[in-house]
């Protein structure tokens, strides 16, 4: 006894008569970079090392020393992702202390637990400039960025976007943080609540 089976003729599409529903931005492909991998401190360990297996009692993070953003062939692999937006930002970005002065402090500020320095920031805005990738980034809300009342301020904000304006960079969008649906582990004050910090945001948001 022979059995057949049935089979449906195969398909093929023709791209070229379908028509276009819709379009997406030619940096719809992106990418991002920890703000901690640009000033460098504790961070996830990489894949493969010593005690970053999935053991839970295990130390996660390692010291990381700055990304080089000027190697020649990061931006060459990067370029080749172009056009494309270029996200800094991070949990570490929350509690990240932007000193805008010619001599950074070696330790942060109270209130924030790393230090961004001008040639940090330098760094990307001319690493965005040759691989043609806006940038995203994220402000710090941690302690260091409240007033006594417990409340946001946009000094920072407001140094790192007139930093960036005046050295020939560019901002193309910012969250006001990162993962604000985790503040306990976001660098975020205690009992945060997001209705007043969105109200202080509204009347001092950084132009």
């Amino acid at each position: 006894m022979v059995c057949t089976k049935a089979t449906a003729a195969e398909l093929t599409p023709d791209v070229a008569a379908m028509p276009r529903v819709a379009t997406i931005d030619p940096r719809f492909q992106s990418y991002n970079i920890e703000m901690v991998e640009v000033t460098g401190g504790r961070f996830w360990k990489p894949y493969g090392a010593a005690g970053a297996q999935a053991d839970a009692k295990a130390e996660r993070f390692a010291p990381r020393t700055p990304i080089d953003l000027r190697d020649d062939r990061l931006r060459k692999l990067a370029a080749a992702l172009a056009p494309a937006y270029l996200r800094v930002s991070g949990t570490w970005a929350n509690s990240t202390f932007f000193a805008d002065t010619g001599a950074p402090p070696t330790t942060p500020p109270a209130g924030f637990k790393g230090v961004l320095t001008r040639r940090q920031w330098l760094d990307v805005i001319d690493f965005s400039h040759a691989v043609d990738a806006r940038i995203v980034t994220s402000f710090a809300i941690s302690a260091g960025t409240r007033d006594a009342t417990g409340r946001w301020t946009p000094e920072q904000a407001r140094q790192l976007l007139a930093f960036t304006r005046s050295t020939g960079g560019e901002i193309a969008a910012a969250e006001f943080m990162n993962e604000p649906d985790l503040p306990a582990i976001g660098g975020a004050p205690d009992r945060y609540d997001a209705a007043p910090t969105a109200g202080t945001l509204l009347r001092s948001a950084p132009s």
